[in-house]
């Protein structure tokens, strides 16, 4: 199984959610550096999914990221998506 990453972006100046998939190959360097990315820049959430759930789902994976606020509960009822 393949994992890709997905970022939810809200722009600081306009308020603005942009979700797009960030990579296609993750390992643990990849992991690491979008954790620590994340935990430093407040506007980025980075999640992670199999890729064939995105291919199939990700329209609709990314109407709900867009949503002006996403919280935990919202990510876990979409189902086979992780925060990282």
């Amino acid at each position: 199984m393949r994992l890709v990453a997905i970022c939810r972006e809200v722009d600081p100046e306009t308020g603005k959610v942009a979700v797009y998939q960030v990579c296609e190959e993750m390992n643990d360097g990849t992991v690491s550096f979008l954790q620590n990315w994340a935990r430093n820049n407040p506007g980025f959430r980075y999640f992670t999914l199999a890729s064939a759930r995105w291919e199939r789902f990700g329209e609709v994976i990314a109407s709900i990221l867009k949503r002006r606020t996403v919280t935990a509960a919202d990510v876990d009822r979409i189902g086979g998506i992780v925060e990282l």
